[in-house]
Protein backbone atom coordinates (compact mmCIF):
# COMPACT_ATOMS: atom_id res chain seq x y z
CA UNK A 1 0.00 0.00 0.00
CA UNK A 2 0.95 3.69 -0.38
CA UNK A 3 2.57 4.74 1.98
CA UNK A 4 -0.22 7.71 2.64
CA UNK A 5 -2.41 5.14 3.54
CA UNK A 6 -2.78 2.71 6.50
CA UNK A 7 -3.98 -1.01 6.28
CA UNK A 8 -6.38 0.70 9.29
CA UNK A 9 -7.65 3.72 6.79
CA UNK A 10 -8.43 0.98 3.63
CA UNK A 11 -10.20 -1.13 6.45
CA UNK A 12 -12.18 2.28 7.82
CA UNK A 13 -13.07 2.96 4.36
CA UNK A 14 -14.54 0.05 3.70
CA UNK A 15 -16.45 -0.34 6.10
CA UNK A 16 -17.81 2.96 5.65
CA UNK A 17 -18.66 2.57 2.11
CA UNK A 18 -20.43 -0.74 3.25
CA UNK A 19 -22.54 1.06 6.28
CA UNK A 20 -23.16 3.83 3.50
CA UNK A 21 -24.47 1.33 0.98
CA UNK A 22 -26.91 -0.05 3.58
CA UNK A 23 -28.12 3.07 4.89
CA UNK A 24 -28.73 4.39 1.38
CA UNK A 25 -30.43 0.95 0.15
CA UNK A 26 -33.02 1.21 3.20
CA UNK A 27 -34.07 4.83 2.30
CA UNK A 28 -33.80 5.80 -1.80
CA UNK A 29 -34.18 3.64 -4.49
CA UNK A 30 -31.66 5.91 -7.30
CA UNK A 31 -28.30 5.86 -8.50
CA UNK A 32 -27.38 7.46 -4.81
CA UNK A 33 -27.47 4.03 -3.38
CA UNK A 34 -23.98 4.08 -5.38
CA UNK A 35 -22.87 7.78 -5.05
CA UNK A 36 -23.40 8.28 -1.02
CA UNK A 37 -21.03 5.37 -0.49
CA UNK A 38 -18.72 6.38 -3.00
CA UNK A 39 -18.64 9.90 -1.12
CA UNK A 40 -18.05 8.15 2.35
CA UNK A 41 -15.13 6.13 0.83
CA UNK A 42 -13.39 9.08 -0.39
CA UNK A 43 -13.56 11.26 2.60
CA UNK A 44 -12.46 8.46 4.86
CA UNK A 45 -9.35 7.36 2.44
CA UNK A 46 -8.24 11.50 2.64
CA UNK A 47 -8.16 11.41 6.40
CA UNK A 48 -4.68 9.92 5.89
CA UNK A 49 -3.85 12.57 3.26
CA UNK A 50 -5.54 15.83 4.64
CA UNK A 51 -4.70 17.76 7.74
CA UNK A 52 -7.28 17.73 10.16
CA UNK A 53 -8.71 21.40 9.20
CA UNK A 54 -8.77 21.05 5.45
CA UNK A 55 -10.32 17.73 5.73
CA UNK A 56 -13.30 19.47 8.22
CA UNK A 57 -13.46 21.90 5.34
CA UNK A 58 -13.65 19.79 2.62
CA UNK A 59 -16.44 17.55 4.31
CA UNK A 60 -18.07 21.03 4.95
CA UNK A 61 -18.03 21.81 1.27
CA UNK A 62 -19.56 18.37 0.41
CA UNK A 63 -22.01 18.32 2.66
CA UNK A 64 -22.75 22.00 1.02
CA UNK A 65 -22.60 20.24 -2.62
CA UNK A 66 -25.12 17.69 -1.72
CA UNK A 67 -28.08 20.11 -0.23
CA UNK A 68 -27.80 21.76 -3.24
CA UNK A 69 -27.68 18.91 -5.52
CA UNK A 70 -30.96 17.64 -3.01
CA UNK A 71 -33.06 21.10 -3.08
CA UNK A 72 -32.37 20.89 -7.12
CA UNK A 73 -33.15 17.93 -7.89
CA UNK A 74 -35.63 16.16 -5.23
CA UNK A 75 -39.42 16.25 -5.43
CA UNK A 76 -40.82 17.56 -2.27
CA UNK A 77 -42.36 14.10 -1.15
CA UNK A 78 -38.85 12.69 -1.67
CA UNK A 79 -36.70 14.92 0.53
CA UNK A 80 -37.46 12.97 4.27
CA UNK A 81 -35.73 9.75 2.51
CA UNK A 82 -32.82 11.93 0.91
CA UNK A 83 -31.85 14.13 3.78
CA UNK A 84 -31.62 11.18 5.83
CA UNK A 85 -29.63 8.89 3.44
CA UNK A 86 -27.44 12.18 3.69
CA UNK A 87 -26.87 12.58 7.04
CA UNK A 88 -26.01 9.19 7.40
CA UNK A 89 -23.83 8.55 4.50
CA UNK A 90 -22.04 12.06 3.94
CA UNK A 91 -22.38 13.54 7.90
CA UNK A 92 -22.53 10.86 10.38
CA UNK A 93 -20.41 8.09 8.71
CA UNK A 94 -17.68 9.86 7.66
CA UNK A 95 -17.19 12.25 11.07
CA UNK A 96 -17.23 9.48 13.14
CA UNK A 97 -14.52 7.08 11.27
CA UNK A 98 -12.55 10.47 10.62
CA UNK A 99 -12.20 10.56 14.45
CA UNK A 100 -11.37 6.70 14.95
CA UNK A 101 -8.03 7.60 12.30
CA UNK A 102 -7.37 10.70 13.70
CA UNK A 103 -7.05 8.93 17.21
CA UNK A 104 -4.72 6.02 15.45
CA UNK A 105 -3.00 9.24 14.23
CA UNK A 106 -2.13 10.27 18.19
CA UNK A 107 1.18 9.81 19.84
CA UNK A 108 -0.02 6.62 21.28
CA UNK A 109 -2.15 6.12 17.61
CA UNK A 110 -1.96 1.91 17.39
CA UNK A 111 -2.62 1.51 21.49
CA UNK A 112 -5.28 4.01 21.38
CA UNK A 113 -7.28 2.81 18.54
CA UNK A 114 -6.92 -0.61 19.42
CA UNK A 115 -7.84 0.48 23.34
CA UNK A 116 -10.87 1.37 21.62
CA UNK A 117 -11.94 -1.06 19.77
CA UNK A 118 -10.92 -3.51 22.10
CA UNK A 119 -13.09 -2.30 24.86
CA UNK A 120 -16.04 -1.67 22.66
CA UNK A 121 -15.62 -5.20 21.35
CA UNK A 122 -15.34 -6.55 24.82
CA UNK A 123 -18.40 -4.65 26.41
CA UNK A 124 -20.66 -6.05 22.72
CA UNK A 125 -19.88 -9.43 23.26
CA UNK A 126 -20.10 -9.45 27.19
CA UNK A 127 -22.85 -7.65 27.25
CA UNK A 128 -24.79 -10.47 25.07
CA UNK A 129 -23.55 -13.66 27.46
CA UNK A 130 -24.44 -11.98 30.35
CA UNK A 131 -27.74 -10.77 28.78
CA UNK A 132 -28.49 -14.19 27.86
CA UNK A 133 -26.80 -15.76 31.65
CA UNK A 134 -29.01 -13.29 33.43
CA UNK A 135 -30.81 -11.39 31.56
CA UNK A 136 -34.90 -10.63 33.18
CA UNK A 137 -35.69 -7.25 32.75
CA UNK A 138 -35.56 -5.31 29.10
CA UNK A 139 -33.64 -2.56 28.89
CA UNK A 140 -34.96 -0.94 25.80
CA UNK A 141 -38.23 -2.96 24.91
CA UNK A 142 -39.70 -0.43 22.68
CA UNK A 143 -36.09 -0.18 20.68
CA UNK A 144 -34.26 -3.21 20.78
CA UNK A 145 -36.23 -6.43 22.92
CA UNK A 146 -33.34 -8.96 23.19
CA UNK A 147 -31.29 -5.90 25.21
CA UNK A 148 -31.87 -6.39 28.96
CA UNK A 149 -30.61 -3.97 31.92
CA UNK A 150 -28.42 -6.91 32.73
CA UNK A 151 -26.83 -7.86 29.72
CA UNK A 152 -26.09 -3.87 29.88
CA UNK A 153 -24.25 -3.77 32.88
CA UNK A 154 -22.51 -6.79 32.25
CA UNK A 155 -20.56 -5.66 29.52
CA UNK A 156 -19.97 -2.42 30.91
CA UNK A 157 -18.72 -3.97 33.73
CA UNK A 158 -16.03 -6.35 31.67
CA UNK A 159 -15.77 -3.20 29.27
CA UNK A 160 -14.40 -1.06 32.32
CA UNK A 161 -12.05 -4.43 33.21
CA UNK A 162 -10.86 -3.85 29.55
CA UNK A 163 -9.82 -0.45 30.04
CA UNK A 164 -8.07 -1.13 33.71
CA UNK A 165 -6.39 -4.10 31.62
CA UNK A 166 -5.04 -2.31 28.83
CA UNK A 167 -4.32 1.54 30.76
CA UNK A 168 -0.47 0.93 30.98
CA UNK A 169 -0.32 0.48 27.19
CA UNK A 170 -1.89 4.02 26.84
CA UNK A 171 0.01 5.78 29.60
CA UNK A 172 -3.28 6.21 31.73
CA UNK A 173 -3.68 5.55 35.31
CA UNK A 174 -6.05 2.28 36.13
CA UNK A 175 -8.55 4.56 37.02
CA UNK A 176 -8.36 6.51 34.13
CA UNK A 177 -8.38 3.96 31.80
CA UNK A 178 -11.31 2.55 33.52
CA UNK A 179 -13.79 5.47 33.70
CA UNK A 180 -12.80 6.22 29.87
CA UNK A 181 -13.22 2.14 29.07
CA UNK A 182 -16.85 2.66 30.93
CA UNK A 183 -17.74 5.74 29.34
CA UNK A 184 -16.97 4.63 25.84
CA UNK A 185 -18.54 1.35 26.63
CA UNK A 186 -22.00 3.55 27.28
CA UNK A 187 -21.59 5.45 24.27
CA UNK A 188 -20.91 2.02 22.20
CA UNK A 189 -24.52 0.93 23.55
CA UNK A 190 -26.17 4.35 22.79
CA UNK A 191 -25.02 3.96 19.23
CA UNK A 192 -26.62 0.46 19.27
CA UNK A 193 -29.84 1.54 20.69
CA UNK A 194 -29.81 4.61 18.01
CA UNK A 195 -29.01 1.83 14.94
CA UNK A 196 -31.74 -0.49 16.57
CA UNK A 197 -34.07 2.66 16.57
CA UNK A 198 -33.16 3.39 13.09
CA UNK A 199 -34.64 0.12 11.88
CA UNK A 200 -37.74 0.19 13.44
CA UNK A 201 -38.31 3.76 11.79
CA UNK A 202 -37.47 1.87 8.36
CA UNK A 203 -39.17 -1.38 9.83
CA UNK A 204 -36.40 -3.48 8.71
CA UNK A 205 -34.59 -6.32 10.90
CA UNK A 206 -31.28 -6.11 9.98
CA UNK A 207 -29.42 -2.98 7.70
CA UNK A 208 -28.51 -6.16 5.64
CA UNK A 209 -27.21 -9.70 5.40
CA UNK A 210 -23.58 -8.97 4.20
CA UNK A 211 -21.57 -10.35 7.50
CA UNK A 212 -24.71 -13.27 7.66
CA UNK A 213 -26.47 -14.05 11.19
CA UNK A 214 -24.82 -10.67 12.35
CA UNK A 215 -26.61 -8.55 9.66
CA UNK A 216 -25.31 -5.91 8.12
CA UNK A 217 -22.27 -3.83 8.63
CA UNK A 218 -24.37 -1.10 10.65
CA UNK A 219 -25.85 -3.92 12.69
CA UNK A 220 -22.01 -5.23 13.73
CA UNK A 221 -19.97 -1.90 13.93
CA UNK A 222 -23.20 0.31 15.49
CA UNK A 223 -21.61 1.03 18.52
CA UNK A 224 -17.96 0.99 17.40
CA UNK A 225 -18.95 4.47 14.51
CA UNK A 226 -20.78 6.06 17.41
CA UNK A 227 -18.95 5.48 20.25
CA UNK A 228 -15.50 6.53 18.28
CA UNK A 229 -15.81 10.67 18.33
CA UNK A 230 -16.69 9.82 22.36
CA UNK A 231 -13.34 8.41 22.89
CA UNK A 232 -11.83 11.67 20.47
CA UNK A 233 -13.47 13.96 22.50
CA UNK A 234 -12.18 12.13 25.90
CA UNK A 235 -8.77 12.69 24.78
CA UNK A 236 -8.77 16.06 23.31
CA UNK A 237 -10.28 17.29 26.87
CA UNK A 238 -8.01 15.30 29.06
CA UNK A 239 -4.55 15.26 27.41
Amino acid sequence: LSPRWHVLTVLLALLGALAAWEIAKALISSALIFIFPLLTLILIMLVDVLAIDLWLKLWLAIILLVAAFGTLTRKPIEYPAFVFAAIGCVVYLPMCIATFLWVHQSEAGGFLAAFLYLVIATNDALAQITGQAFGRKQLTPHVSPGKTVEGALGGLFFAGAMGVTLSHTVEMTYVTGGMIALTIGFAGLVGDLTASMWKRVLGIKNYSALLGAQGGVMDRFDGLIFAAPVFYLLLTLAF
